[in-house]
């Protein structure tokens, strides 16, 4: 399907809510470009984060590579080919200085949770402690400088500002022939990957909204038309060959409308809907790729909460497949989030495919069934993990499934677990057979299975990474005896995560084409699965027997892979410039070479920024957070 040609660029947008045409100033910093706010371009620190106490920083060039102007009537960027690179990360430019971006792009009228602060999922807080921690050693303050991650705090879609308007009542639908074409690019390009509606009431209530019928409920007629409204804002984004400044404008103010109409007292006090749930699971998706964390944790909760609700027989098939879908969401938003989700909520015993809405036998019921085994093992990776930060249980001396010192050993059994679901795949989700499929819809499904086994496996075996650094940072004084079952253990994990991430980052170079103006995956998913990877092989960079020569390649392709995404989001930029930066100060460190001396030169440095990789593991104590 043809990328759609944007309704803005024909005829004024009566959607898009009117404003004030922002100052452009070419000097401005990379926090108040970012915030698209006011700067005065003082140097060495403008006035607004010498206010806000953030790290002011500023690009190169006057401009942003890739950014869209206003006065610019086409984008004339074309994405950068991925091959691989003959260089390695240690050979940049050693003159280039650019420190990553804090949490200043946050704007003045976010609301910021009491936990913010805090370490805020397993690979944020990995990625946060790792630039911390190479941060201290060229001297930054580690509170000012975050590491934003895609799926958390990364605006991927740019800044989305969801704050009441008095626009959004009054919004009008685009032309029909040009919506026509954003649900078709949603129903074969998003809808494949992230199952959420009806197909059959979907168009029901499409064909009812341009036909202009009356709903005897409003409520009920506003969330049917936030679900369209949250189905166009998806097809925007999710055409790579748009501009990013219109795709942003144009899909944002679609998400605008959407969120509008959706009042809290229909989602609060009014009684619950499949429409209901179903409209908080797209929102949930688009959330996902802005700085709204808050706002993505509650409508994953507020989903979960209504479908638990609805009890009655009426639509059971229907309800049954929402419900597996929002035990997936659930899972992608805590793991992404850091938050502990409900491990205990029962998932389906028997997978009936005619419960669940699929003809049986089909590949939608099979690849089902699949995704339901690999969620469980993923409920048990985080139960394992959660366990062994539950000091609250051991003090009471209620039994646990998984002892505090016995993780390796759990690990090895869910280690086997994962392989046994791997092998058992059918021929045509293996990957030396989706490579050879003809059909889009297949492909992009199997691949994104693939890639949330490996994402799996690295959750499993992140904290031995950790826990390897630490044992090697802290050698005995007389080695006189061979290693142990749990150093090897220890070390064959921390190879394992490494060697996975690797396998993430062959996966996402098969996947991407420059070339098509719409990818076989959702480039956030690309960007989100590449951020993971690099900073698992950030965290190698500290050993020389874990950086190992093909590591050294993967971690190349890696960046080669960003900057190829670079037009898509003004993130991607960042990203690329922080990972340069950490890379470089790791890599050029002066550290002893002496066995030994040199885990313990890093080990300082983590201590310096508070960070023990004895404890670093799933937080389990974040309920306790807020209080």
């Amino acid at each position: 399907m043809a990328p759609t040609r944007g309704y803005a660029e024909r005829q004024p947008a009566s959607h898009t809510p009117l404003r004030r045409q922002r100052l452009k100033i070419t000097t401005a910093c990379q926090a108040c470009r970012l915030g698209k706010v006011k700067c005065d371009g003082d140097r060495p620190a403008c006035s607004r984060c010498l206010r806000k106490r953030t790290t002011c920083t500023y690009s190169r060039s006057p401009v942003y590579a890739g950014q869209v102007q206003h006065e610019a009537a086409v984008d004339t960027h074309t994405p950068v080919p991925v091959s691989p690179p003959t260089s390695r990360a240690h050979s940049l430019d050693r003159q280039a200085s650019v420190k990553p971006v804090g949490l200043e792009h946050l704007n003045e009228t976010q609301e910021v949770g009491p936990d913010q602060g805090h370490v805020y999922t397993a690979h944020g807080q990995f990625a946060g402690d790792v630039a911390a921690a190479i941060d201290a050693r060229t001297g930054m303050i580690p509170a000012t400088t975050s590491n934003l991650v895609p799926f958390v705090d990364a605006p991927l879609f740019g800044e989305l500002d969801l704050e009441p308007n008095p626009f959004t009542n009054g919004c009008a639908l685009p032309p029909r022939q040009y919506a026509d074409n954003l649900v078709n690019i949603y129903w074969q390009h998003i809808d494949p990957v992230e199952p959420v509606l009806c197909q059959e009431r979907f168009f029901h209530s499409y064909e009812k909204a341009y036909s202009g019928s009356d709903s005897p409920q409003q409520a009920n007629e506003d969330v049917r038309l936030s679900i369209l409204y949250t189905v166009f804002a998806l097809a925007v984004q999710r055409q790579e060959s748009t501009p990013q400044q219109q795709r942003n404008e144009e899909g944002n103010g679609y998400f605008q409308h959407a969120w509008g109409l959706v009042r809290p007292e229909t989602i609060l006090w009014s009684p619950g809907s499949i429409e209901l749930v179903q409209c908080l699971m797209l929102m949930n998706r688009y959330l996902h790729c802005t700085n709204n964390q808050q706002k993505t944790w509650i409508t994953a909760g507020l989903a979960m909460r209504i479908a638990q609700n609805m009890c009655s027989d009426s639509d059971k098939e229907l309800k049954e497949r929402v419900w597996a879908s929002c035990i997936g969401m659930d899972r992608c938003v805590s793991w992404s989030l850091g938050r502990t989700s409900a491990p205990l909520i029962p998932l389906p015993n028997r997978f009936d495919t005619k419960m669940l809405g699929f003809q049986p036998g089909s590949k939608h019921s099979e690849h089902l069934r699949l995704a339901f085994e690999l969620h469980e093992i993923g409920n048990h990776i985080q139960l394992a993990e959660t366990q062994t930060r539950n000091s609250l249980a051991a003090r009471l001396g209620l039994p646990r499934l998984y002892q505090q010192d016995e993780y390796h050993t759990v690990a090895v059994q869910l280690d086997t677990c994962l392989n046994r679901w791997e092998q058992s795949l059918p021929i045509d989700l293996q990957l030396q057979t989706l490579r050879t499929l003809t059909d889009r819809k297949s492909r992009a499904e199997g691949y994104l299975l693939h890639l949330r086994l490996l994402h799996t496996r690295i959750y499993l075996h992140r904290p031995m990474l950790a826990r390897h650094y630490t044992v090697k940072s802290h050698p005995a004084p007389v080695c006189t005896t061979p290693p142990s079952l749990s150093d090897r253990l220890l070390q064959d994990s921390a190879t394992i995560c490494i060697e996975t991430a690797r396998s993430i980052t062959s996966l996402i170079l098969e996947t991407h084409d420059p070339n098509e103006p719409i990818g076989l995956l959702p480039w956030w998913y690309r960007i989100y699965y590449l951020h993971i990877a690099g900073t698992i092989f950030l965290a190698a960079m500290f050993g020389s027997d874990l950086f190992t020569t093909a590591v050294s390649q993967s971690w190349d392709q890696v960046m080669f892979a960003l900057r190829a995404h670079e037009h898509l989001s003004t993130y991607v930029q960042q990203c690329v410039w922080t990972f340069e930066s950490l890379s470089r100060r790791v890599l050029d460190a002066d550290v002893p070479s002496q066995k030994g001396i040199a885990g313990s030169f890093f080990d300082d440095i983590f201590q310096e920024v508070g960070f023990d990789f004895d404890n670093y593991l799933f937080g389990g104590q974040d309920t306790f957070h807020t209080w």
